[in-house]
């Protein structure tokens, strides 16, 4: 169950003003930059990242990126997470139903923290 989620950096940049009334909606990338434990708790740091270009082509010219990184906070059972750590270790994935939960939290807080960096910058909400 996640007890804690927490947002340490956010950073917004646009490369082209010109292009961005051509903007396409983002690739969305989340990624599971590492994983720690301490006791009965997950520690999981995560980056979203939400890629602005031109058009939906390889070649796209980039618009610009909002890029959101932080933590969240998984309590579990000490047996839980030996096996999420073992997992980890050995293929750099969670399960999947922790994943699930995870990126369902992140999609979800990033995508509203997000949304009030995009409209500042003119960019449309992740």
């Amino acid at each position: 169950m996640i007890t804690g989620f927490s947002i340490l950096s956010v950073e917004g940049k646009i490369d082209s003003i010109d292009a961005l009334s051509r903007q396409k909606f983002p690739r969305l990338n989340t990624t599971f930059e590492s994983l720690s434990a301490e006791g009965n708790k997950l520690k999981i740091k995560y980056s979203f990242v939400a890629d602005y270009t031109d058009s939906d082509a390889k070649d796209a010219k980039s618009i610009g990126q909002l890029k959101l990184a932080g933590e969240v906070e998984v309590e579990e059972s000490k047996e839980v997470i030996a096996d999420v750590l073992k997992r980890w270790n050995e293929k750099h994935m969670l399960p999947v139903s922790l994943a699930e939960e995870v990126i369902n939290g992140l999609n979800f807080r990033c995508s509203a923290t997000g949304t009030l960096v995009a409209y500042s910058l003119g960019l449309i909400p992740p």
